[in-house]
């Protein structure tokens, strides 16, 4: 059964999948964390992991101040990713349901997909803590499900690696968060930033344009530098922009941003996207952006208010200084206070 769900799986468009067992995980970040499959599914017998491949076309625009445009890391997949993720889970549920067998998702990924990966065989972990792959690289994301089917599995080690002396992802990591080999500080990390944790004042140049997604140690990876972009998906992919207009980000409501923004972006919630829109229009540095910043200047979220006030600094002029010198008279949180303080100073 193992044999024939895997050749089905890759018949039906899944690009790859391996197995594990139920076992639980352990995960070493200075204690010991276990994570059993078993909280997920009561009698859980095998863990599979399916991967989808990322890379497309990069679709990246020029900096424009007439027409601010943000982006996304083209190796996300942004627009693809939910259609393409619920499609692998119906099509392993599918096959397995029909031999009697149940399986559930990976819910909020209690099980860590690149553990769960590694010990699969799917790939193995490179310096910049993700999964690297045989045939796709490190141009991979996964689908993991737990079932209680006694599949055929593999254990690999989970932390080998075939990445040798070569440290170039660390040397192209824009922010230093790939501080060692294998070791990530996600306080630094553009990606970690985009989903919403605050941006350090000094890193926000470092953030471009982008909305969500980095990539950059990706992009220097030897492994992936041959590889193609794929052009077909095994499902509809959503029809939204990949390079969406900054400025109504800014100050657009829920149904707009459902209808300018894919719905893996969406995960990290309107907040993420909007502080991420801000940040970009602060760095691309367009006087268009003033007069919507000057309304999040009094946005509910403490860390929206900091980010439009730091916009504006950068952008400058009367306008911007006038708006705030304006709220610094009422602002109470004393860390937006500060940021206004440096925004009026620059």
């Amino acid at each position: 059964m193992t044999v024939q769900l895997k050749e089905y799986a890759l018949s039906q468009g899944v690009d790859l999948i391996g197995v594990t067992s139920a076992r639980p995980f352990v995960i070493r970040d200075g204690t010991e964390t276990i994570i059993d499959p078993r909280e997920l599914l009561d009698d859980a017998q095998s863990v599979i992991v399916t991967a989808i491949y990322t890379n497309e076309v990069d679709h990246a625009l020029l900096v424009n101040k007439d027409n601010p445009r943000g982006r996304y890391a083209h190796m996300d997949l942004v627009r693809g990713f939910t259609p393409i993720e619920t499609y692998y889970a119906e099509t392993i549920k599918d096959f397995l349901g029909r031999h009697g067998y149940e399986t559930v998702s990976n819910r909020d990924e209690r099980i860590p997909n690149k553990l769960a990966a590694s010990r699969a065989g799917v790939g193995k972990y490179g310096k910049n803590a993700v999964i690297i792959t045989e045939a796709f690289g490190s141009y991979v994301m996964f689908v993991t499900l737990i079932t209680n089917a006694p599949l055929e599995y593999e254990e690999h080690d989970v932390y080998a690696s075939d990445c040798g002396k070569c440290k170039i992802c660390l040397e192209a990591c824009p922010t230093g968060a790939i501080y060692e080999p294998y070791k990530l500080n996600r306080e630094l990390c553009i990606t970690e930033w985009l989903w919403g944790t605050f941006v350090p004042v000094h890193l926000r140049e470092k953030q471009g344009n982008l909305l969500f997604g980095c990539g950059e140690c990706l992009v220097a990876c030897p492994k992936n530098k041959k590889l193609a972009p794929r052009t077909e998906y095994p499902v509809k992919i959503e029809n939204v922009s990949t390079t969406p207009d900054l400025i109504p980000l800014v100050t657009g409501d829920e149904e707009y941003f459902r209808e300018a923004i894919p719905s893996f972006p969406m995960r990290a919630g309107m907040d993420a996207i909007r502080g991420n829109a801000i940040i970009a229009l602060g760095n691309i540095g367009t006087d268009t952006a003033i007069d919507p910043l000057c309304i999040t200047l009094t946005y509910p979220n403490p860390q929206i208010r900091a980010y439009s006030a730091w916009a504006l600094g950068k952008i400058g002029g009367t306008k911007a200084k006038k708006a705030l010198g304006s709220v610094l008279k009422s602002e109470e949180n004393p860390d937006v206070r500060k940021e206004i303080q440096q925004a009026l100073g620059s």
